[in-house]
């Protein structure tokens, strides 16, 4: 006879080490500035600092303003994109004054 076996016994919740190891390979990818704006992860956030001509880009990704720390708060699964447009939005100002604000400090 046959026994019934319940498929989703293999369907477990990720454990706390298993959190905690996604969470390290998150902040890992996240880079501590592009450009002028500036990133330091705080909890299930990340606090952004950057100029107010880069505004809009924080509104779009869902950002909250801080007004007495000065800074952005955006969850972090919204930091793939926003990463993704300070990249797109500063580059080409950096590159035509010939700067590499993202490079080790060294002159090129």
């Amino acid at each position: 006879m046959a026994q019934c076996r319940d498929p989703g016994r293999f369907l477990q919740s990720s454990s706390a080490r298993e959190r905690a190891a996604r969470n390290l390979a998150e902040q890992a990818a996240l880079p501590g500035h592009i450009g002028p704006a500036e990133f330091s992860v705080l909890g299930a956030m990340v606090a952004v600092r950057c100029p107010r001509e880069l505004d809009p880009l924080m509104r779009k990704a869902g950002g909250m303003w801080e007004p007495d720390s000065r800074r952005w708060l955006i969850e972090r699964r919204r930091m793939n994109p926003l990463v993704r447009n300070l990249r797109r939005a500063t580059d080409p100002l950096f590159r035509r004054a010939g700067m590499d604000l993202d490079g080790d400090g060294e002159g090129g």
